[in-house]
């Protein structure tokens, strides 16, 4: 509604004046203002204002939070929001309640309404009918109770099996202690509204995947000092498949989600960061899913899986953790897990997907004390740092395998393993100082691409499968739409790895591209190419490679073959073709404001300067 720039005021609080937009000049409006003065310590949110009556311009006093830093500039940004002046009802078009019925409901209130003392709001839900009329739901809701979350309801509709109806949504201000009506208000929200009724499953399985933000693939599966830093990942992997050469197109979280959702290149879906939008044009996993009836959710951790780029499309329940601290960017697989698995246990009737992400292997690097377990030195000419940040990197690996220990036992104990496809995997690796630099978002060498992919399913996956074909990301969409019997769209580029997992065939094997940002790179983005034994790389509008590995023989990438003509007139006709496919789709959707919250986030886990 308003964004603007002041000199920061020598008192405490700063006045500001503003002209509301029509839809905002009457009634009753909430205003949210925040500030910032230094780009480091992001936004800092103040209190909100309530506004009544008719004010088309209004003046605001805004206190200076204590720990906004002085400088010589500030900027505002107030947003606004218009509070229903009457109670909001909703009807649904005519349903004839099948057996074994059940209406599942969301309930919320905007965090907003207890932040500025809104009433308790009454939740009502009719059922319409031959009947009459007959109160299905009735739930009063405190502000303080629901809020930054969802409260799920579950109504029974047995008692309305073959009745044809429908539902009537209500809310109204809850009665005051005593009785009487209250002249409050509230903020109410509901969350998709749905019928589930228990159906045979057939050969269809739940899926489970779970992606470990970060993860190396040497290190999954791997040794440090000698001892095994995912042993129970190990353990599932022998009563499943792995695949010992899986890579990811991209190194960073978004484009290589995105790319994990569709099946398609970075060159495709063109959301390489969390500000960018998804082409309605791609299907994402999750609607294909959703479309064939299963019930899907999501567990997040915030920030570069944004749900206005497009990840929320096809999930009925996409939860960021805004829990996370926005400053240190920890992750908190325990609590996102915790999360997941209630979901879980309340749905284990029904046909699933279940997606859960994880920072927790994530820079910054801080297992819990107990699992700051190695400490190896410093390599010939590596800087001590780095070598404590590899240390500490090993550290939340083992303490990440173990938590994820937890998923498996619970769809055991819940009597899911039968049914289940779970699936563990990572978006990208990490890198400490092999190629020059620390992190990723810089490079395309296996460190960051090579990632783990373990697929657990007893009684239909055969045990003990190990697949040294190189495979891609992109891949694991078709995979888990073959092994559910669900026809894949033909947007989908990757193959179905099913085959080799049911039945020991070799996947085909294929070029599988990547590509990196342009940001560190004044010569425009990386592009690289692998097959199961070379990788070429080039940069910007270069079209010969600039870099030729031999990964059978030098897996460390450290023998530049560029020099070699022959692979390097092969590299350049397999690199067109990357480059063919990204000058022939178009921009997928504009670039969108991200929210102050966002930002911070972004900048603390490294994707902001």
């Amino acid at each position: 509604m308003l964004s603007a720039t002041r000199p920061f005021p020598e008192g405490k609080v700063l006045t500001v004046e503003a002209r509301l937009p029509a839809e905002l000049a009457a009634g009753r409006v909430v205003l949210v203002p925040s500030l910032i003065s230094d780009e480091a310590l992001g936004w800092k949110r103040t209190s909100p204002v309530v506004l009544e009556g008719v004010h088309p311009g209004v003046t605001l006093e805004i206190p200076i939070p204590g720990d906004l830093k002085p400088t010589r500039r500030i900027r505002i940004r107030v947003t606004g929001q218009a509070v229903p002046d009457r109670p909001a009802t909703f009807r649904t078009r005519p349903w004839t309640v099948g057996a074994r019925s059940t209406l599942a409901i969301g309930l919320a209130i905007d965090p907003l309404a207890a932040e500025v003392g809104a009433a308790s709001t009454v939740f009502r839900i009719d059922a319409l009918g031959a009947f009459g009329r007959r109160e299905i739901l009735h739930a009063v809701i405190p502000p303080e109770e629901a809020q930054e979350r969802w409260i799920d309801r579950r109504v029974d509709l047995t008692p309305l099996t073959g009745e044809t109806v429908r539902f009537e949504l209500g809310t109204e201000v809850a009665p005051s202690g005593d009785g009487r009506s209250s002249t409050g208000w509230s903020l109410p929200i509901w969350g998709n509204p749905q019928i589930l009724q228990l159906r045979p499953r057939g050969d269809q399985r739940n899926v489970i995947l779970v992606s470990l933000d970060t993860m190396r693939g040497d290190f999954a599966r791997g040794e440090y000092e000698g001892r095994r830093l995912t042993p129970g990942l190990d353990a599932r992997a022998r009563e499943g498949a792995a695949f010992r050469q899986a890579v990811a197109p991209y190194p960073s979280t978004s484009a290589s989600h995105m790319s994990i959702f569709t099946s398609t290149y970075p060159a495709e879906h063109k959301v390489l960061h969390a500000k960018h939008v998804l082409s309605r044009a791609l299907p994402t996993l999750a609607q294909i899913l959703a479309a064939n009836a299963f019930e899907t959710a999501a567990f997040t951790e915030d920030g570069m899986l944004a749900a206005a780029a497009g990840f929320e499309r096809g999930f009925d329940q996409y939860d960021e953790n805004r829990g996370v601290s926005m400053w240190d960017a920890r992750g908190d697989i325990e609590h996102t897990l915790d999360r997941g698995l209630r979901w879980l246990g309340n749905h284990r009737g029904e046909k699933l997907f279940l997606f859960l992400h994880s920072y927790q292997v994530h820079r910054p690097y801080e297992p819990p004390p107990a699992y700051d377990l190695f400490a190896s030195g410093p390599a010939p000419g590596e800087r001590p740092r780095v070598a404590r940040m590899r240390n500490l990197y090993a550290g939340e690996v083992v303490y990440t395998d173990r938590v994820i220990g937890r998923l498996f036992d619970t769809v055991r104990r819940l009597g899911l393993a039968g049914e289940t496809i779970v699936v563990v995997t990572a978006d990208h690796g990490e890198e400490f100082g092999e190629h020059g630099s620390v992190g990723h978002s810089r490079t395309v060498y296996d460190e960051v691409l090579r990632v783990p992919l373990v697929f657990w399913a007893p009684g239909a996956i055969p045990a003990g499968v190990e697949i040294d074909t190189q495979v891609s990301l992109i891949d694991l969409a078709p995979t888990l739409l073959d092994l559910v019997h669900v026809p894949p769209p033909p947007t989908l580029r990757g193959q179905s790895l099913a085959p080799a997992l049911l039945h020991g065939r070799r996947p085909t094997p294929a070029v599988r591209f990547a590509e990196g940002p342009a940001l560190q790179h004044r010569d425009g983005r990386l592009f690289s190419a692998r097959t199961g034994r070379y990788k070429w790389i080039t940069r910007g509008r270069q079209a010969d490679p600039v870099e030729i590995y031999d990964l059978q023989a030098n897996p460390g990438e450290t023998r530049n073959l560029a020099g070699d003509a022959e692979l390097r007139a092969r590299g350049r006709r397999i690199l067109q073709a990357y480059r063919d496919l990204d000058a022939s789709t178009t921009r997928a959707g504009a670039d969108r404001e991200v929210d102050p919250r966002t930002q911070n986030k972004l900048r603390a886990l490294g994707y902001v300067d």
